[in-house]
């Protein structure tokens, strides 16, 4: 099973030999087998990668960040299927009724929601503020007709960052680090759907047509949440978003969370998930386990 996520800063030659992948730089040579590797970040404008090693990444379903000059990420790609079934696959996803979806939906939002008030709890602040969010969560209904989830959202981050605090501001510190973060989240999700033979283009809430990933996007709510709790207390007192932040970041998926009463590394757990999402979805007899925030434990060898 794939592992490691590749940051690539420095201005390297990246070529291909024998399905590995091979950095290049002053006289210097890093292989690394392409079947370890499940993302690339890419924050480097000058690295220029062929399409040979493109095509190598997609039939090993390999995703691949790309950053701006800002060192934010700016765009994705990934293999578009490499699964057995897909058509079948797909084909459930179409055939599941509006009700199925719209109950999936609610266990997502209330989810999500949760984790929102149990972050509050985990940085300190007071009773109320914590309840005031999780109230939301026995308002949700399937399908979430009275948006609770954008209420929720919007007294969630005014209550942990002020009411002055805008997710919409690219002059905010937090909203740097809290969309890298989401990014690397989504661009794994997204990898893992397709090796599942999920089509990200058919959500379950998100129906964008303009959106490639619209299921990716349904099923990283509830791990928002665990995204803010790291990155909050990473730029806590911070000046600077710096590249260090970036590479403690990315390094999140190797950070360690318990679920389904098992210790295991994020980027299992999110795959786990994931696998059983398209289970549910096939119409198996599968229970929806979602990430708790109070399960996740960071990069602590033990909890």
């Amino acid at each position: 099973m794939s592992f490691r996520v590749v940051l690539i800063e420095n201005q390297v030659d990246v070529k291909v030999n024998l399905d590995n992948l091979v950095f290049k730089k002053d006289g210097r040579e890093i292989r690394i087998p392409v079947s370890d590797i499940s993302t690339i970040v890419i924050d480097n404008l000058k690295i220029n990668i062929s399409v040979r090693t493109l095509c190598l990444l997609a039939q090993n379903n390999v995703g691949v960040v790309v950053c701006n000059q800002e060192h934010l990420p700016i765009g994705f790609y990934s293999s578009y299927d490499n699964h057995s079934r897909i058509s079948k696959r797909i084909g459930y996803q179409i055939n599941r009724s509006k009700a199925f979806y719209d109950e999936l939906w609610e266990k997502i939002v209330k989810a999500k929601i949760e984790n929102q008030g149990k972050v509050l709890e985990l940085l300190g602040h007071e009773e109320h503020n914590v309840a005031d969010v999780m109230s939301f969560s026995k308002e949700v209904q399937p399908g979430d007709p009275t948006n609770r989830e954008a209420h929720a959202a919007k007294v969630y981050f005014s209550k942990m960052m002020g009411h002055s605090f805008s997710r919409g501001n690219d002059n905010i510190l937090l909203n740097s680090g809290l969309d890298y973060g989401y990014t690397i989240i989504r661009s794994y999700i997204a990898r893992l759907c397709v090796g599942y033979g999920l089509n990200s283009q058919l959500g379950i809430h998100h129906r964008s047509e303009y959106n490639r990933f619209n299921l990716v996007d349904d099923l990283i709510e509830p791990l928002r949440p665990v995204v803010d709790y790291y990155v909050c207390n990473l730029l806590d007192n911070e000046e600077f978003f710096t590249g260090e932040h970036r590479k403690s970041i990315i390094n999140m998926l190797n950070h360690k969370i318990k679920y389904k009463e098992k210790n295991m590394y994020l980027c299992n757990m999110i795959e786990e998930y994931v696998s059983d999402v398209a289970k549910y979805i096939e119409g198996k007899d599968v229970v929806i386990k979602y990430p708790l925030v109070e399960n996740y434990y960071g990069e602590q060898d033990e909890i």
